[in-house]
């Protein structure tokens, strides 16, 4: 998984950029009027998400959470303005467009496969319609990912999935897989945490691979993956079962240079390390 760089568009030029060409005035001095709220919230999502912890900004000071018991009066038109403003409005598109952009090679940051076709709100705007338009709020996801997210409020740090923007995870291959004994070959994959992470980081880490189903998806890539590599194998090893292994590893440090935690990376490693693979995992049908 890539990570994108952080949208440095503020929620008071997201604001101006969505209210743009809007014909409902008393909508617009509405939303306006709610700058400052929007800015507060701005402010305390940064604060608390270079923290890691984001999960607590339903308690902070100032910023409303919408719940059936404590309302915002204005969540309608908080919410709206991102539908109608920033989507479907040209202006306001283009804005959806930049952040879409940010994400490498187009692909999703949540889990490394899908094709980036739309922006998720990490928090929820249904749950917190201050930040609806707020930038950084927003990332990149493919359509998979957005919609096994859904609309959940995580109430602890373990449960926090990561946040593209402000998650730093360090250096160092924390991605790793088994070649399995099957037919046709495939592979599990799993989360093991690196020396330096805290508790709370792995717990967290390793609840985003679950919550995304990154470990059957990731062994769904690599069974279509190995069909179509299949016979390119088989011939590098009636060559010789060093020449295979050493042609894998160096796929994997190839992809480990464009993503040391990339599922290819995990599997090519994987696969060099298997004598299995470079034996029966390659023989005949």
């Amino acid at each position: 998984m890539r990570w994108p760089e952080r949208p440095k568009t503020t929620v008071t030029q997201a604001l101006d950029t969505c209210c743009t060409g809007m014909q409902d005035q008393t909508e617009e001095r509405r939303l306006r009027g709610r700058l400052a709220d929007m800015q507060t919230a701005e402010d305390a999502y940064r604060r608390r998400a270079e923290d890691g912890d984001l999960h607590a900004l339903m308690t902070e000071p100032g910023l409303r959470r919408h719940t059936l018991h404590n309302p915002d009066p204005d969540k309608n038109s908080l919410v709206r303005i991102y539908d109608q403003g920033m989507v479907n409005r040209r202006e306001g598109r283009a804005l959806y467009n930049r952040i879409k952009a940010l994400a490498p090679h187009g692909e999703c940051p949540l889990c490394g496969i899908g094709e980036v076709d739309t922006l998720d709100h990490y928090l929820p705007k249904a749950h917190f319609p201050l930040c609806a338009i707020l930038p950084i709020n927003l990332v990149p996801a493919c359509m998979h990912c957005n919609h096994d997210k859904g609309p959940a409020v995580s109430d602890s740090p373990d449960t926090q999935p990561l946040h593209p923007y402000f998650d730093q995870l360090g250096q160092g291959r924390w991605l790793v897989a088994e070649i399995l004994h099957t037919s046709p070959v495939t592979a599990s994959f799993e989360v093991r945490a690196l020396p330096q992470w805290p508790a709370a980081l792995t717990a967290r880490v390793k609840h985003h691979f679950t919550a995304y189903d990154l470990g059957s998806r990731y062994a769904l890539q690599t069974g279509r993956h190995l069909a179509g590599r299949r016979s390119q194998h088989r011939q590098l090893l009636a060559m010789g079962t060093e020449l295979l292994r050493e042609t894998l590893r160096e796929e994997a440090e190839s992809w480990a240079k464009t993503d040391l935690n990339a599922w290819e990376t995990a599997l090519y490693f994987a696969l060099a390390d298997s004598d299995w693979y470079l034996t029966e995992g390659l023989a005949e049908d």
